[in-house]
């Protein structure tokens, strides 16, 4: 029987794959009370059945018209049976992980990786790695796991070819994805090129659907007299303090369970006497400093990403620099290399790369943002894809010396750069350029 037979004639495979995973993620424990951005779009959520101000509760100034609607159905039951909100978050994200490992990353690997792929092996690999990856960010109500779903949305329907209403709703996903988190706008522009790439003409019919999905926010900014921008009212302000972050800052976790400050800042030295003097203020200014600054720059840029990378068992939250453990960073550096190997050598090609440059779009969005490792998300599920992809792969090819010691050296570099990336943290609470350029 073929490989793609037995898939089709043993669908208990892949239930059984998305209930362990969906029970794996539902039985852990949420938290007494959300905190931090978890509060504020929570809050959000549940002022939609309270009549209080959904655009005072969650932000709305900088944060995405819909991102309220995300939650609304945990929100709904809080508001029936109060003090069920928590747990009802864990079951929505829950159902948000087991869709990710056992839909959307086995189906982009199978459309990527040719015959080779479709077997269940496919499946169980990809639910395990996103329990791995997914599962802590279940308890809470943040935009990352709902973003980053409806992104490889996005890049599922991007991939196929038959039908033209497919597009659209590819385009769709990717309006409302950027904005859930505008961070995802450098990748979503990189699907576009591959789009083109893979479409041709038919482009435009993501760009339709693009535009759909961003005109909530637009007709809402509009509604409250503000400019037609596809952006939040605040986003100018909110970019001018990501930029500032972003010249010196190699990255950012918020600590949880603290009596104290929750800001943990690493940063980088070099980088911080640099600007110390000339405060960074735009996208403008970010981009001259980096390109004044070179070559500290470009290893200020490889050290955001390789930190970006070095996660902990309490990601998406953490602990203060002084007791932290980073114990998830080499699973996690070994998945997104691997990855990155397999999708450049992804059997249809084109495909391949779409996915391969997608991840250099959001290394590039590490790169130039004020990084925290939740941001690498969409990396390291990326990463995912390709390493079922390289399930798949013939065993001539994975037996090249050249392949294997490339791949060992990215592997010892990542880790390298993650470490470098961390060495320089300043003590817990608010930090700026000054502070930073004294660390050594």
């Amino acid at each position: 029987m073929s490989e793609s037979g037995s898939t089709r004639s043993r669908p208990w495979l892949t239930v059984s794959a998305g209930v362990a995973l969906f029970l794996l993620s539902a039985v852990q424990q949420w938290p007494s009370a959300f905190r931090y951005d978890a509060a504020v779009y929570w809050s959000g959520s549940v002022a939609l059945f309270t009549g209080d101000s959904t655009y005072d509760r969650g932000w709305l100034e900088l944060r995405g018209f819909l991102t309220p609607f995300v939650y609304a159905p945990a929100a709904l039951v809080e508001r029936l049976f109060a003090g069920a909100g928590g747990p009802a978050v864990l079951v929505e994200n829950a159902l948000l992980v087991a869709v990710a490992g056992v839909v959307l990353l086995p189906g982009i690997a199978r459309t990527v990786g040719g015959p080779r792929t479709q077997g269940p092996l496919v499946t169980w690999l990809c639910a395990g790695l996103s329990w791995l990856v997914l599962g802590r960010f279940a308890p809470y109500p943040l935009m990352d796991l709902p973003a980053v779903v409806l992104f490889l949305t996005v890049l599922r329907l991007a991939l196929v070819r038959s039908r033209w209403g497919v597009l659209v709703l590819a385009g769709v996903a990717a309006g409302v994805t950027v904005n859930l988190r505008p961070a995802y706008l450098i990748p979503v522009g990189a699907v576009v090129v591959g789009v083109v790439v893979l479409h041709r003409s038919r482009a435009v019919l993501f760009l339709v659907g693009a535009v759909l999905g961003s005109l909530p926010q637009v007709v809402f900014n509009v509604a409250r007299g503000a400019a037609p921008s596809l952006m939040p009212a605040g986003t100018p302000g909110l970019m001018s303090l990501q930029a500032s972050y972003a010249s010196y800052v190699v990255r950012y976790d918020t600590i949880i369970d603290t009596s104290g400050p929750p800001q943990q800042f690493y940063c980088d030295p070099s980088m911080a006497h640099a600007v110390a003097g000339h405060p960074v203020t735009s996208t403008g200014q970010l981009a001259k400093a980096l390109l004044t600054n070179l070559p500290e720059s470009v290893a200020f840029m490889l050290k955001k990403v390789g930190a970006a990378l070095a996660w902990s068992s309490s990601t998406p939250y953490s602990t203060a620099a002084a007791v932290e453990r980073y114990d998830l960073a080499l699973p996690i550096v070994l998945i997104t290399v691997i990855g990155a190997f397999g999708l450049v050598l992804a059997a249809r090609r084109r495909e391949g790369l779409l996915l391969a440059g997608s991840g250099l779009a959001v290394c590039l969005s590490l790169m130039t943002s004020a990084t925290e490792t939740r941001f690498a998300l969409p990396l390291v599920l990326l990463g995912i894809v390709g390493c079922a992809v390289t399930v798949g792969l013939p065993a001539t090819r994975l037996r090249s010396t050249r392949l294997l010691v490339a791949a060992a050296a990215v592997v010892v570099l990542g880790l390298a750069f993650a470490a470098w990336g961390v060495a320089d943290a300043l003590p817990p609470g608010p930090a700026g350029a000054a502070q930073c350029a004294t660390v050594r």
